[in-house]
């Protein structure tokens, strides 16, 4: 088997047969870019990059064919103040885009289902989790559960009656791809390195 990594640079990344010294394919970031970390989940390579002027993106590519899915600029999709980390079910991410926002995203497309505010109180802080086909949002205080099709968020209590929610400090439930909250939120790019990460596969497979 040949020896295959996929690499970044000023924009492009590229999918590199190592044994051959060739390329498998190229993928171009638009102009003055540069990737800071790349992930991936199944069949799918997430691209953050970034220029000197400060803006930021964040595309997908296809890991087999290299084919260019999707390109967003960051704060679009959430907010720099909180991490990127989405759950995933039937193709669709979900995720936190602000403390005080669900969002739902379509991987093959980009397309946004929603992004959908929900009240809640300064001091609580809550979590995406995916539990067989639902999706919930938890805090130490309460559960509420998010519909799938609108974003609209009810409270949950049978959760809470099942869980000490104030002992829990970290979830994974099903169908979770994780990627680094610390250098998706605040990059290296001092060192100028490229950062390659893999995003896991989803529980509920």
């Amino acid at each position: 088997m040949n020896n295959v990594a996929i690499f970044g640079k000023k924009g492009s990344i590229a999918k590199y047969d190592l044994t051959e010294n060739k390329p498998i394919w190229v993928g171009d970031l638009p102009s003055g870019h540069t990737p800071y970390i790349i992930g991936q989940y199944e069949n799918y390579v997430i691209v953050f990059s970034w220029t000197w002027l400060g803006s930021k993106m964040v595309h997908c590519f296809r890991e087999d064919t290299g084919q260019l899915l999707w390109s967003h600029y960051q704060e679009i999709i959430h907010s720099s103040m909180i991490p990127f980390v989405p759950h995933t079910l039937d193709n669709h991410m979900y995720y936190l885009a602000s403390s005080k926002e669900i969002a739902k995203m379509s991987w093959d497309s980009g397309r946004f289902i929603f992004r959908k505010r929900f009240k809640k109180s300064i001091f609580n802080q809550y979590s995406v989790v995916i539990i067989s086909d639902e999706v919930f949002l938890i805090s130490k205080k309460d559960a509420l559960k998010v519909d799938k099709n609108t974003g609209d968020v009810s409270p949950y209590p049978e959760l809470s009656d099942k869980l000490n929610l104030k002992e829990i400090s970290a979830t994974l439930g099903n169908g979770t791809s994780f990627m680094s909250s610390i250098y998706l939120t605040h990059p290296q790019s001092s060192d100028g390195g490229a950062y390659a990460g893999d995003g896991g596969g989803g529980g509920g497979e």
